[in-house]
């Protein structure tokens, strides 16, 4: 059984700290169900599996890169063309 820590669950966003060239994950973050900072290894009794929201993530990640290869496909087309026709 997985430990039902706040860092895997839908209702925890994790706070960021900006670096000259990155971002860093820090070791606490903001609960939406109960509207309060928390920490990622917390636990509650509101706990709900992140797999859901990692599954839509996923499935938008393909849509947009199937996007961009189709743009991709598509000026390359134009570059053939126009280079055939000089």
């Amino acid at each position: 059984m997985k430990k039902q820590i706040c860092k895997k669950c839908t209702y925890y966003t994790a706070y960021y700290r900006r670096l000259s060239d990155c971002y860093i994950r820090l070791g606490n973050g903001y609960c939406t169900k109960h509207k309060k900072p928390q920490t990622q290894y917390e636990t509650c009794e509101d706990y709900k599996n992140n797999e859901f929201k990692e599954q839509s993530r996923e499935e938008r990640l393909f849509v947009s890169l199937e996007q961009s290869l189709t743009s991709i496909n598509e000026i390359a087309m134009i570059l053939k063309e126009k280079y055939l026709d000089s």
